[in-house]
């Protein structure tokens, strides 16, 4: 017998309500009304030329608008239009010239991947402008300056409509992001509750830990580029933009508090396992996870505050229960629940705070707001002045991409002579664009998402044409799978290939007919631009391998500096907030980088050579190094005292700087890990005070070392 609880219909509930008041939903609805409208009025009004050439730029420069602010929404919308409008031109007037189109493809190719030295919002413009040129050729336009004027159109339509919405909802993608980070950040507390339950292994927990970690961060650098770079919104008048600022620095400091519920775990376990204490931790966890989630609700609806709910006054009895705990037990048990009862009472503080139950000043009592330089947390350009020249030199990852991208496109292009007969050969190119990455390890992943997504979306719309024959049916079933290929592009690829594949089948098969013809040959074509896209990232490779040593490097400078950062604070040396807050960003940015590196590894060829299980270990460690200064920067906000650690410090550091020191030149191949983990970490008998954190963390600095020796 099936059991009821098989599917949570509260959580089915709850998520499909959050993806349609969700900004993919949303963005999806609008993208998907930019393309049909235009696309529907001229149809009816005979301009079928037109009503494609609309269609085509306003679907196309769609794809180019990502989260942003007033201002950077302004400038892509200008640099988007010239942008397409000329390429629609260029292309299209070369079509009777094929050595010139050739010529355009090569150059265009390599011009529009070269853009990603500007960042990712550029990037993003010079691969959908690429696509627009492969359309374009598939299109075969009769009259160039006509065609690229309704592509003008197209684009001009789109954001006409996207900048008259970020005008009447300024924050609604920073809304957004703040969910997603206090979602992401419940994610990573719910994780925690494992390294309390003995039946799941340590390792398993840290790996957990980990790429959750990188999510959070990822989310923590986009509500800093909305928020920080929209001069309107921090400006000292602008109440809102304040209150946002408030409200992200509150929810960037909830992560780092949750960050610091790190103990020797081991030890934890050994000493509370004959009590009920930890179940009644995971019991606390659990609940101040959910109650993150429901708050995290609030910012996808505004008009609806966060309520009290039963889950605080369930808090508060479990809370009592673990207290019970602590008068029972030793001393050595009590610090230890002491120190977590604690910590998750300033985690649920935080709440409060972002809930606005409580003011900022519950957290942070001396905070002057003016004492922060903001700007000196926005991600770093790309391109600074004078160093453009070093990005056209085969040392650069961009230009060799380019290029492989650039000679990949022109191969392609001229394969499709091979196929004279083929009238969508253009789709192995379109392929080409799509699922060629840098990166050797997200290639293949793309090739699978695209391969798999097209078959079944093939299959999808085949099974459609064959059940349904009234075309208005089919039309308005291909602008649903329009609006969730727009809905999934962002969130889940492969769903929103199998999408825009059955939209594609459909409107063709109504548009010109021939249905076997063209689902043959959206699948032949695919399998060949994958196939294309694979073998030719052996073609100026970009290794994750080859840098692994450098982000092992950087990764071990940022904890070093954010470790003389807190321990300066613990000590009462003048330090800025800024100073302490910049090195808490650049450990979690470095980790994030680091394990999102060694997430692709294993897909490379050479990836099986090396010693990946030793590398996880310097992973792991030094995860678990950067969770303990956060620790020990709470405690240097709560003002602590430090007696005598100062050289157990000084050889803390010593350590992390010969592991530094020794990073670049370390064999990846064998690593040492012959360390016996219980002598390192059994011996506690203050878990959880300062003093304990620092030989901890000693402990696991000595252990990284002897990975380095």
């Amino acid at each position: 017998m099936f059991s009821k609880n098989l599917v949570n219909w509260d959580n089915v509930k709850t998520r499909l309500t959050r993806l349609i008041y969700g900004e993919y939903f949303t963005d999806a609805l609008r993208n998907t009304a930019s393309v049909v409208l235009p696309v529907v009025l001229l149809f009816f009004n005979h301009q079928a030329h037109a009503a494609i050439g609309v269609g085509v730029g306003a679907l196309l420069i769609s794809l180019t608008d990502v989260p942003g602010n007033k201002t950077n929404k302004f400038k892509s919308a200008v640099a988007c239009i010239i942008t397409f409008s000329l390429t629609a031109f260029i292309i299209s007037s070369s079509l009777h010239h094929p050595w010139f189109t050739a010529s355009g493809i090569f150059l265009l190719s390599f011009i529009f991947s070269m853009l990603a030295i500007f960042g990712y919002r550029f990037a993003l413009m010079g691969t959908m402008a690429l696509i627009l040129a492969i359309f374009t050729l598939g299109l075969h336009p009769e009259d160039p300056l006509l065609f690229s004027w309704y592509i003008f159109l197209g684009g001009s339509w789109y954001y006409l409509i996207s900048l008259l919405q970020i005008i009447i909802w300024p924050y609604r993608s920073l809304h957004q992001a703040i969910f997603e980070c206090i979602t992401s950040t419940a994610a990573f507390l719910k994780s925690k509750a494992n390294c309390y339950n003995a039946d799941v292994p340590l390792e398993e927990c840290y790996q957990e830990n980990i790429a959750l970690h990188i999510k959070v961060s990822e989310k923590q650098e986009l509500i800093r580029e909305l928020l920080l770079s929209d001069k309107t919104a921090m400006k000292p008048t602008n109440e809102r933009g304040q209150q946002l600022l408030r409200t992200a620095i509150s929810v960037i400091d909830l992560y780092e508090q949750v960050t610091a519920i790190h103990y020797d775990y081991a030890f934890v376990r050994t000493a509370l396992s004959k009590t009920g204490a930890l179940s009644l931790i995971i019991e606390l966890i659990e609940i101040l996870a959910e109650e993150m989630n429901v708050l995290s609700g609030t910012f996808l609806r505004p008009s609806r505050k966060a309520q009290q709910s039963l889950r605080l006054i369930k808090f508060e009895q479990v809370k009592t229960s673990l207290r019970n705990y602590v008068i029972a037990e030793n001393e050595t048990n009590a610090s230890i629940l002491l120190k977590v009862l604690k910590n998750l009472e300033d985690i649920a503080l935080h709440i409060q705070v972002i809930r606005k139950d409580q003011p900022i000043s519950a957290i942070h009592p001396d905070l002057k707001w003016n004492d922060i330089a903001y700007e000196d947390f926005l991600p770093p350009q790309l391109l600074k002045p004078g160093s453009l020249k070093q990005h056209f030199s085969f040392s650069s990852p961009i230009f060799r991409f380019s290029l492989r991208l650039a000679f990949l496109c022109l191969g392609a292009y001229l394969i499709t002579f091979l196929f004279p007969y083929g009238k969508y050969s253009y789709w192995m190119l379109l392929t080409i664009v799509i699922v060629a990455k840098p990166r050797f390890g997200l290639t293949w992943k793309r090739n699978i998402e695209r391969l798999s997504g097209t078959f079944i979306g093939a299959v999808l719309g085949l099974v459609l044409l064959l059940i349904i024959r009234q075309e208005s049916v089919l039309l308005s079933l291909s602008a649903f799978f329009l609006l969730g290929f727009f809905t999934f592009n962002r969130i889940k690829y492969v769903v929103s290939v199998i999408c825009i594949t059955a939209m594609v089948i459909l409107c063709l098969s109504i548009y010109i007919g021939h249905t076997d013809y063209i689902i043959t040959e959206r699948i032949g074509y695919t399998i060949a631009g994958c196939a294309m896209a694979f073998l030719a990232a052996f073609l100026f490779p970009i290794w994750e391998l080859k840098g692994l040593k450098s982000l092992i490097s950087n990764i071990l400078d940022a904890n070093i500096n954010y470790l003389n950062k807190v321990i300066a604070e613990l000590w009462g040396e003048g330090i800025g907030i800024t100073e302490s807050k910049l090195a808490r960003k650049s450990g979690y940015i470095q980790l994030a980088r680091f394990s999102e590196a060694l997430h692709y590894i294993h897909l490379e060829p050479k990836g099986k050579s090396i010693d990946i299980q030793g590398i996880h270990k310097i992973q792991i460690l030094n995860y678990r190094i950067n969770a303990i200064i956060a620790s020990l920067s709470l405690s240097a906000k709560q003002q602590d005292q430090l007696d005598s650690d100062r050289l157990t410090v000084e050889h803390v550091v010593k350590n992390l700087d010969y592991c530094l020191k020794k990073s670049l030149l370390l064999d990846l191949k064998r690593i040492n890990t012959e360390v016996h983990w219980s002598e390192n970490e059994i011996n506690s008998s203050n878990e959880g005070t300062l003093h304990h954190q620092l030989h901890l963390l000693l402990s696991l600095s000595s252990v990284l070392k002897t990975h380095f020796s």
